[in-house]
């Protein structure tokens, strides 16, 4: 992607905000999945309030898919020209070199922590799907490229990444989806019709993450357009809330019902309304997320997603012996975010760093037209 000019509008502080919010909840789903405590809330409390998304982390990860959707979309639009093979170079960089560099973190910590024994405590669930058996080479390549669970393993340097194979394959669809962007109700139609037909003929389970297999992972990739498309839409039909506070209390109760109710469905709607209720500047919601600590938070998020899991198995190595659980808790938080802040100036922001240079120094012939937003 190229700009012949300059991009028409900044970085939205409230969606980088939304984004430090998803990626703590992811943070302490984790937490919550390292052991079974003693001091667990009762399936009423976790199952059936936002505490839900604590319980099994899957909502704060499809809102990742929507926003991300949402706001690479909005990129695109703002700029004066647009250049296919340069979009798929500087998704490339941005994304795996981050990865590749966050999964050999993953296999360092391993070799450092190999021989501390893994504390008795811990969830058998948790230490079986990372680093449950030894990583190899082949496991950090095979992360590395987002080729999916091609041996039926899963991702036993960081299980995590399961999330961003799914971004990578449906952001090299996106540049087509936004050159016609005049069709995106057909786009969410055929969108939702693949997804039901996935569920129901079999294909994937309806709380379906990587995927078994070469196949099996290209059809939980097809399941989840449908929440990049949720994202796509809202940026190009330029969808705003209405005015009335009755509206925004439906929109809230929205939101709340995504954070409480275990169905895709009705996180997908949670989602489109978050994203609806902060897009106005002028909300109380919006200036609210502006600055502080949350927006700080989102700008090493992606960095923080890489490298918390590795990061939390290692300080559990080290200290999960002769430490309480809830102290382990929150040094594993704490060591999480020290380390993604340093990751993110190091890894994250030179292969950001390096996108750009791409693009200013390599030219590629011009696809499709003015890309200005309509």
């Amino acid at each position: 992607m190229e700009n012949s000019g300059k991009v028409v509008s900044s970085r939205r502080e409230e969606l980088d905000a939304l984004r430090g919010i998803a990626a703590v909840v992811v943070l302490l789903h984790h937490v919550h999945w390292m052991w079974p405590p003693p001091w667990v809330l009762p399936d009423s409390l976790l199952l059936h309030t936002p505490l839900r998304m604590i319980a099994t982390g899957r909502a704060p990860v499809l809102f990742f898919f929507v926003l991300s959707g949402y706001v690479l979309t909005l990129a695109v639009q703002r700029r004066k020209s647009f250049r296919m093979m340069d979009w798929y170079w500087r998704r490339t960089l941005r994304l795996c070199l981050p990865i590749a560099a966050g999964l050999l973190l993953s296999l360092l910590l391993y070799q450092i922590c190999r021989h501390h024994p893994i504390s008795h405590q811990l969830n058998p669930f948790f230490w079986r799907a990372q680093w449950g058996q030894a990583p190899t080479w082949e496991d950090w390549f095979e992360e590395t490229t987002l080729l999916g669970d091609v041996t039926g393993q899963g991702y036993p340097l960081d299980a995590a990444v399961w999330s961003l194979t799914h971004e990578w394959r449906i952001s090299l669809l996106l540049p087509l989806a936004v050159i016609w962007r005049r069709v995106w109700i057909p786009t969410i139609l055929v969108s939702a019709i693949v997804s039901m037909v996935l569920i129901f003929s079999g294909e994937v389970a309806p709380d379906v993450t990587l995927g078994r297999g070469m196949l099996n992972g290209l059809a939980a990739t097809l399941y989840f357009i449908l929440f990049f498309a949720a994202g796509y839409a809202l940026a190009v039909s330029g969808a705003r809330l209405p005015k009335g506070r009755g509206i925004r209390i439906a929109a809230w109760l929205a939101v709340f019902a995504g954070c409480s109710i275990g169905r895709d469905s009705v996180v997908l709607v949670g989602a489109c309304a978050l994203i609806l209720l902060v897009s106005d500047p002028a909300s109380r919601s919006s200036r609210l997320l502006r600055g502080g600590i949350w927006q700080e938070l989102g700008k090493i998020s992606y960095s923080l997603y890489i490298t918390h899991l590795p990061v939390f198995l290692a300080v559990v190595a080290w200290f999960g012996l002769f430490m309480p659980p809830l102290e382990v808790a929150g040094l594993s938080v704490v060591s999480a975010i020290l380390v993604a802040t340093v990751f993110f100036w190091l890894v994250e922001m030179p292969a950001h760093r390096l996108s750009q240079f791409h693009r200013k120094t390599i030219p590629r012939p011009a696809l499709g037209g003015d890309m200005s937003s309509s």
